[in-house]
């Protein structure tokens, strides 16, 4: 069975995808996953991410400039995809893959997969900005106060608009009771059908959900731009995670 983990930026993707590859679910090159994720392993299967990257133009771009309006799918990416889909099938009889990218790009996943399995994570915007503005500095910053939001909106309304359209079973993940509940563990498990090797870590939680002051006029700057609404978006994925 193949999983597909859908998830933002900083939404907790990199923990699902450890815990399904220490399940037994392929989710990575082996090379990588002797390495933690602050050595630079994000868990993610670098075969998809690269196909990701050729399909947005996102090669090297920070995280939060990654958009999907401008995507590239002509005969070499398919070609490309085919290929890795048949190269991991060949060899896994369960994997899958973790790429946060993959929100902008499901849709066009989902034309070339076979049956799959949908994973999808999400963390409340809140968390998401603090987990980005703690981790920035000079003119970064910048960049984090006018993308951070737009793009939580962007990835998450897709997560959504996937799960509302697909014929595919999936899960939505909140990553606060990920890591806080165990009855989101055991969902998880359940849906995958296997027990999971605990992998989470208490100290990897490194922001929190506050509204600071820096959050607030974010908010209003996105707001009076037109933006969509995070919360909204957010009820959404509460919705579909029961």
């Amino acid at each position: 069975m193949i999983h597909v983990v859908l998830g933002m930026h900083k939404s907790g993707t990199t923990l699902v995808s450890e815990l399904l590859h220490h399940a037994g679910i392929d989710m990575v090159e082996m090379a990588a996953a002797s390495t933690g994720y602050d050595e630079g392993n994000k868990w993610e299967r670098e075969s998809t991410k690269q196909v990701n990257h050729a399909i947005l133009g996102s090669a090297g771009a920070y995280s939060l400039e990654a958009v999907g309006h401008t995507r590239r799918f002509g005969d070499a990416e398919r070609t490309r995809m085919r290929e890795v889909i048949a190269d991991c099938s060949a060899r896994h009889s369960d994997w899958g893959f973790k790429d946060p990218r993959t929100c902008l790009t499901y849709d066009l996943w989902a034309g070339e997969l076979p049956p799959h399995r949908i994973i999808a994570v999400f963390r409340r915007p809140e968390e998401a900005w603090a987990h980005y503005w703690a981790a920035a500095a000079g003119r970064r910053r910048l960049t984090v106060f006018r993308h951070c939001l737009p793009r939580w909106c962007d990835s998450n309304a897709a997560i959504v608009s996937a799960l509302e359209r697909t014929s595919q079973p999936f899960i939505v993940i909140d990553y606060a009771r990920l890591m806080t509940e165990p009855t989101e563990y055991t969902r998880l498990e359940r849906f995958v059908e296997r027990p999971l090797v605990d992998r989470r870590d208490p100290r990897m939680r490194r922001s929190r959900a506050t509204r600071s002051v820096g959050y607030r006029l974010a908010q209003l700057w996105h707001r009076l731009r037109g933006g969509a609404s995070p919360a909204a978006i957010a009820d959404r994925l509460d919705e579909l995670r029961t």
